[in-house]
């Protein structure tokens, strides 16, 4: 990820990576000076925002990220911020005007999840679209708003900290609540941003659509694949591509038939080819 927006960032806008104080120095081992600036997760909650360390290490791993990032705008470092995952992938030159609208007006991220909504449809998981529409419903409902569901993402997310800002100082503190209890009562991040966005205007809306091609599932990349979509192809219209870390296509279409050893093969295959399709993209 890294290294992929060192070789396509034009406007040298800065990369900050976090990590908690006790992996500080290994990070520092394996990321130059020139390449990103290492800051410090706890330093994020310095006490303004009501979250405890202790609250926030207690929650699973899947909700202490949304809840650092989501807070990120605390340190002052900037108005916008694009919210890179460690496996985007930036597959050609961007600019800031790729995440500004008009001035320091960031492009937000609103659509209805068609492409993920579609192939799933067709190849499972079967569970995914309702798991879907049950996160995204379940903020409609707190925030109060009815209509059609909004998918707000996928990584990467532009945000604004006037968003944030709005949805703690006009939802979250009159209720006694902080982001983290509201990722507790409904962890979808994107999704709190989103309708936050919605219900209080805090920014003018520039609709955009996803920033990189997502592919959630493994069947969706070979699907890309089999229908020709080389790298050249899809940067006509996305800035990057994310592999999901967590492909677990073996659990997608019921229990597994064959032996641990033949899955394990086949698991092994699985792995080299994406490998070898990622060296290709940063090489390229």
């Amino acid at each position: 990820m890294a290294e992929s927006v060192a070789k396509h960032n034009r406007d040298a806008i800065p990369l900050y990576v976090s990590a908690p104080r006790r992996d500080l120095e290994a990070f520092h081992a394996q990321f130059p000076s020139n390449l990103a600036t290492l800051i410090c997760e706890e330093d994020i909650f310095d006490g303004q925002n009501g979250i405890s360390l202790g609250d926030l290490y207690g929650l699973p791993g899947s909700e202490q990220q949304q809840i650092i990032k989501s807070e990120f705008w605390r340190l002052n470092l900037c108005e916008n911020y694009l919210v890179l995952d460690s496996d985007c992938v930036f597959i050609r030159d961007f600019y800031k005007s790729d995440f500004l609208a008009n001035g320091n007006i960031p492009y937000s991220v609103i659509h209805e999840g068609r492409s993920f909504l579609q192939p799933v449809a067709r190849f499972g998981p079967k569970r995914a679209r309702s798991d879907f529409l049950k996160d995204r419903r379940a903020v409609m409902k707190v925030i109060e708003r009815e209509g059609l569901v909004y998918d707000f993402g996928y990584a990467p997310f532009i945000w604004s900290r006037r968003v944030w800002e709005d949805l703690t100082v006009k939802f979250l503190q009159p209720r006694g609540m902080t982001f983290l209890d509201a990722v507790k009562q409904c962890p979808s991040e994107l999704t709190w941003y989103g309708e936050s966005l919605l219900k209080f205007r805090s920014i003018p809306i520039w609709p955009r659509e996803e920033l990189f091609r997502h592919y959630h599932y493994e069947h969706q990349y070979w699907v890309d694949r089999k229908l020709g979509y080389t790298v050249d192809i899809l940067k006509q219209d996305y800035l990057g591509i994310v592999f999901q870390s967590n492909w677990q296509t073996w659990e997608d279409f019921g229990r597994p038939t064959k032996s641990l050893l033949s899955r394990f093969v086949r698991a092994a295959k699985r792995i080299l080819k994406r490998i070898r399709f990622e060296l290709s993209l940063l090489r390229g």
